[in-house]
């Protein structure tokens, strides 16, 4: 009978526990955010600086026209500085950033602040000192080492470059792309697969970090971390290659600081707030450091397609005589379609033309997409759809589309030998 009561009573104990008040939680103060990574490969240097999210005042990211990460809050008009304090007569002195660099292609957006070309100075084992001091008197502060490499080195088998050098190729099916650098002061590597899109810009993809020295990427390897959205089961079963055959990437090699490295290794969790490593003092973010190097690779695969191989594509389009030389792959074929690529080498509308294009096969129908620079117009891209049947080993006849997918003219798809 007393165990009964004592169980009652604790019942009614965790039940009265359970009843909880109403009560205003008052906002929070903001706290500073920089991001800023120092970059002795770009002319000129970028600092981010905004406010943490307290619920009173409304997110205003100027993300689409700032590079990397727009901010939630800019803090705007503050003062923004960084030192090379090992340079004793440094003759960039302490480097003011300004939120409005008045120079020609620069984006200009709240909380973004630019150096002057060439400032600060970067030498590999200098250290950087960054200061920011607010309007309202609140500072930040950091340093970082620039980290600095004597040499940069992708391999493929038995065939290497020393970056920036000649394009290698990489065959997706059978090769193991590997990056090695020669440390001279750094912490960390990162290597980073981006393409070019149809404008002459570039794609960033698939990367990835290594606390050494070196990195192998398998041909074959599925990219796991663009489609990353922070949950495994987030991922889609159907995750996309690193290397497409057919195509060209940049691969970017990375000599990072160790306080870059802390940054991307790290973050917060949800519930308690820990687990983000922060060095810098009076605020949180990333001051860093990096040093890079970028090279051509070339990819191809084996050909185990019957759709795969060379084709010519040739006659006589808009007038112009074009006569290029397809070297096409696809990827894993699914139930009646699968992505293609190839690379388009020869003369196409605007001249000399040396590309990859992206397509897909429906059963034995290709539809290919080559867009080709203007020469006469600078940033200007002239796309055209290339749409028709393939035959085993004969040649047929293709329709070409423009951009607004209007007919333009035909051409001769003619399959070669393998």
């Amino acid at each position: 009978m007393s165990a009964r009561i004592s169980a009652l009573a604790l019942v009614a104990l965790l039940a009265a526990a359970c009843e909880f008040g109403e009560t205003a939680i008052p906002d929070a103060d903001p706290v500073l955010v920089v991001q800023a990574v120092m970059r002795p490969d770009r002319a000129r240097q970028w600092i981010i600086v905004e406010e943490t999210l307290t619920g009173a005042v409304t997110s205003d990211s100027a993300a689409p026209i700032i590079p990397g990460a727009g901010p939630e809050i800019p803090v705007v008009g503050a003062t923004v500085s960084v030192a090379n304090v090992s340079y004793v007569d440094d003759p960039c002195g302490a480097t003011l950033f300004t939120e409005f660099p008045n120079v020609a292609g620069l984006p200009v957006a709240s909380g973004l602040y630019w150096g002057p070309e060439g400032c600060p100075t970067m030498r590999a084992g200098d250290t950087l000192a960054l200061r920011v001091v607010t309007r309202q008197g609140a500072e930040v502060s950091g340093t970082t080492v620039i980290p600095g490499a004597t040499e940069m080195m992708l391999a493929v088998a038995s065939d290497s470059v020393i970056m920036p050098g000649p394009t290698i190729e990489l065959n997706r099916d059978v090769d193991t792309l590997r990056a090695v650098v020669s440390v001279e002061q750094g912490r960390a590597v990162q290597l980073e697969v981006s393409r070019p899109d149809s404008a002459g810009g570039r794609i960033p993809g698939f990367w990835f970090f290594v606390d050494s020295n070196t990195i192998k990427v398998p041909g074959n390897l599925l990219d796991f971390v663009s489609p990353f959205r922070g949950d495994v089961d987030s991922l889609p079963d159907d995750l996309p290659p690193v290397f497409a055959a057919g195509r060209t990437y940049e691969v970017t090699v990375a000599l990072t600081d160790e306080w870059y490295f802390d940054f991307v290794r790290s973050f917060n969790l949800p519930l308690s707030g820990r687990g983000f490593i922060n060095h810098l003092v009076g605020g949180i973010g990333v001051f860093g450091s990096m040093v890079t190097a970028s090279n051509g690779v070339r990819v191809i695969g084996n050909l185990d397609d019957d759709r795969e191989g060379n084709y010519r594509l040739h006659g006589s389009l808009l007038g112009v005589s074009v006569n290029v030389t397809l070297e096409l792959y696809v990827a894993e074929a699914g139930a009646d379609s699968t992505d293609c690529a190839a690379f388009v080498n020869g003369t196409w509308v605007h001249g000399a033309i040396d590309v990859s294009a992206d397509g897909f096969f429906r059963s034995d129908e290709l539809a290919l997409a080559i867009f080709q620079a203007q020469p006469d117009q600078p940033n200007s891209v002239s796309g055209y759809l290339v749409a028709g049947p393939t035959a085993p080993a004969a040649t047929t006849t293709v329709a070409v589309y423009d951009r607004a997918l209007a007919e333009v003219g035909s051409l001769l798809l003619e399959r070669l030998p393998r």
